[in-house]
């Protein structure tokens, strides 16, 4: 499989405006010329490939396409676009998405092209410059899923997927490689990751381990409906890295523990604040808990209140508060980021046994609720349909804002209801993909002609 050498756009690789949310300065950013010197000095730069990693443009962009939540009193209209569908290729959140994922690619690329300057003699520094390298692959393959997934049909393997490119300097201007040809890529890179990668499980989470990199391909292989490979290589994350008990679980969220959390970017007091995706520490609100979310929740989960809280607006109106990237109290929405979390690998074994075992499904979804719903009773349910609505009710609860649900209901070809505003996204509508942005067109003639439908 050819993977294609292309220009990214001079929005993407050169330079880039981004929203407030979206902008990180690489603080610990090492020059080319010093790169190839020793690997100390690499590991250095490793962190300024790091600091350029957000995770904010994806939470808010899915939160607000999906059916979550609603706008608060002091949105102001921002993000419309998303939360109305109205985006198009010149107009919309799409726009930073793109040319900032794309920004850390080219940093990655950049920095694994130099990397292979760099001479390590002993072999501690052999295997330091292995775990330098696989953590940049880690962190490129993250970001180039989370392109696919918004940008192109990943139910349909021949359609067009994302320009994906492993190379720092590019002559060609190729177009889109297709789905298949991206989770072919994507499979191979995460695979020479846990091969460099020298922590088999998370010591410092907020680089890479083989688990955490596992643990990303177990999330691909449900996309591709892989399910034999999703349920091997997730069972073997989780085995290694338990959920966290209904008692560990609230320290999760205000980072007084680890448990659980494979992957993270972790944050301090200069650092963007994921909170501030829903809410200021003014009270200002921007979004909201949807009603109809807060309603699915069983009364005796303690999910909801650690995620929702009742509170009151900069106004003094009365708004029910996504708190689950509150943080610490005296620096509201500073939190570490967590981009992959046991939880979510018992949510795919569930769904892959889902497939073909319905008991042994129902017994992986129980798993998980007696340790968030107090008192809960194990349920074997009786069927595919009802055990995988389960599934989808459970992965709307445990990974709520935290990028999912969005692209949950896209792989599972459901319709998209905001009952609060009596709006529908159905199957077949072209907004269910992002337009690719105007910017990229104008830049690269191949790709003006794969403009997803509809644009």
């Amino acid at each position: 499989m050819k993977v294609s050498h292309i220009i990214i756009g001079i929005a993407a690789v050169m330079g880039f405006t981004a929203c407030d949310f979206t902008d990180l300065t690489p603080t610990d950013k090492v020059g080319d010329s010093q790169i190839k010197t020793d690997v100390s000095t690499l590991k250095q730069s490793l962190n300024g490939v790091y600091s350029k990693a957000s995770w904010t443009v994806t939470i808010g962009s899915t939160a607000t396409l999906s059916d979550d939540v609603i706008k608060g009193g002091q949105n102001g209209g921002a993000h419309d676009d998303s939360y109305k569908w109205t985006y198009s290729a010149s107009t919309g959140d799409h726009n930073d998405l793109w040319a900032s994922y794309y920004s850390v690619i080219a940093e990655a690329n950049n920095f694994l092209e130099n990397a292979e300057g760099v001479k390590a003699e002993t072999e501690a520094d052999k295997a330091t410059l292995n775990d330098i390298k696989g953590n940049a692959i880690f962190l490129r393959s993250y970001y180039y899923f989370d392109l696919l997934r918004f940008f192109a049909d990943f139910n349909d393997k021949q359609s067009y997927g994302i320009p994906y490119t492993d190379k720092a300097v590019i002559l060609e201007t190729l177009g889109r490689n297709s789905v298949e040809e991206c989770f072919k890529a994507l499979e191979n890179d995460l695979t020479n990751a846990v091969s460099l990668l020298q922590d088999e499980h998370p010591q410092n989470n907020g680089y890479a381990s083989k688990d955490a990199a596992r643990a990303l391909l177990a999330r691909i292989y449900l996309y591709e409906k892989n399910y034999d490979k999703a349920y091997a290589t997730a069972e073997q994350v989780l085995n290694a890295n338990p959920i966290a008990s209904i008692s560990e679980y609230p320290a999760v969220w205000t980072d007084n523990t680890t448990k659980e959390v494979l992957f993270s970017l972790n944050r301090t007091s200069k650092d963007e604040k994921l909170g501030e995706v829903f809410f200021w520490a003014d009270n200002s609100s921007l979004f909201e808990a949807a009603p109809n979310f807060i309603a699915s929740f069983d009364p005796n989960d303690i999910r909801l209140n650690l995620f929702v809280d009742d509170g009151v607006d900069r106004d003094m109106v009365s708004v029910k508060r996504i708190i689950k990237h509150k943080g610490a109290t005296d620096n509201v929405g500073l939190v570490n980021e967590k981009l992959l979390r046991s939880s979510e690998m018992l949510l795919i074994m569930a769904e892959a046994k889902a497939q073909t075992d319905v008991n042994e499904g129902s017994r992986l979804l129980n798993q998980l609720r007696k340790e968030r719903i107090i008192g809960w009773s194990a349920t074997t349910y009786a069927s595919k349909e009802e055990l995988l609505k389960q599934i989808e009710l459970e992965r709307r609860h445990e990974l709520c804002f935290e990028g999912h649900r969005w692209f949950d209901l896209r792989r599972w070809e459901l319709p998209i209801v905001k009952s609060e505003t009596n709006k529908t996204l159905e199957v077949g509508d072209f907004h269910r993909l992002m337009p690719i942005p105007k910017s990229e067109m104008e830049a690269n003639p191949v790709i003006a002609k794969q403009q997803n439908k509809g644009y």
